[in-house]
């Protein structure tokens, strides 16, 4: 390990500490085992695309695959992953690249994808681009994609420690969306289903896209909007925010006095995936 990070010329080991950090989110993590030991059977041939850690690959080992392929783009993450598949016995079974989705298209395709891009809207990770490539370009047509669906949600929120860190000293800083955890902020409408997906049949260009009249169900001050999901793991398995994801602060320009039944009328569109899509206003 000490190794491992001597050999990388940046200020920090940033990404590294925090793909080695989502190994304590274990409820996450044994949802995924779960979906994996009821799906892979001996023989079967697995990819993990996105594999940080290397966690679902080598699970996927553990349940019998007779072949694991592993991708992510970032090569700390691949070194450690390899180095976990060597203390687990698994360096024999598992094939790891350092790549980017859209240039792996295999000569045979696979039985099982694995891809856990998730995000709080998918509007940043790369979950449906790399989920639409691998239904086209790596998944066998009578094969699993593990998560097979998700779906977003909105709700108008008051989160004024998110608000306010654009502020500081009279200075004021361009508003971004920022992860906030859950006991961050207080909604104040009830959650809008804003998108679902299929991941097996996503159109990667897809537009997510709403004009929503939001109704107020507390009184306070709307900041902006937050974003969450939940997804299909594999049929009775689904994941939820508190399995580990934070959910995402979308700032308004201006604060907004609200009351009871008031209405907040709120466009957004966005292609997931490409954060630089964001368009969001309200009336």
């Amino acid at each position: 390990m000490a190794k491992l990070m001597k050999e990388k010329k940046i200020a920090t080991p940033f990404a590294l500490l925090h793909v080695a950090s989502l190994l304590s989110q274990r409820t996450r993590i044994q949802k995924f085992a779960e979906a994996i030991n009821r799906i892979v059977k001996q023989g079967m041939r697995v990819i993990d695309i996105g594999t940080g850690s290397g966690v679902l690959a080598l699970l996927a080992a553990q349940a019998g695959a007779s072949e694991v392929t592993a991708i992510d783009i970032n090569k700390e993450s691949i070194e450690y992953a390899q180095l976990a598949a060597r203390m687990n016995g698994f360096e024999d079974r598992i094939r790891f690249e350092v790549k980017h989705f859209e240039e792996f298209i295999p000569d045979e395709k696979y039985d099982v994808v694995i891809c856990e891009m998730l995000s709080s809207m998918m509007l940043i990770e790369q979950q449906i681009p790399a989920s639409s490539h691998a239904a086209k370009h790596i998944l066998k047509p009578e094969g699993v994609m593990i998560p097979g669906s998700l779906a977003i949600y909105i709700a108008l929120t008051e989160c004024e420690s998110a608000w306010s860190r654009f502020c500081i000293h009279d200075l004021r800083f361009p508003k971004l969306p920022q992860t906030i955890a859950k006991e961050d902020a207080k909604d104040l409408s009830d959650l809008a289903k804003l998108a679902s997906f299929d991941l097996v049949a996503v159109e990667e260009s897809r537009v997510v896209e709403c004009d929503l009249n939001l109704k107020v169900v507390q009184k306070g001050v709307v900041h902006g909007l937050v974003g969450l999901f939940d997804a299909e793991v594999y049929k009775d398995i689904r994941l939820i925010p508190e399995d580990g994801w934070r959910e995402l602060f979308l700032p308004f320009d201006k604060a907004i006095d609200v009351d009871m039944g008031d209405e907040v009328r709120v466009k957004l569109s966005f292609i997931p995936g490409q954060y630089e899509s964001l368009s969001l206003s309200t009336e």
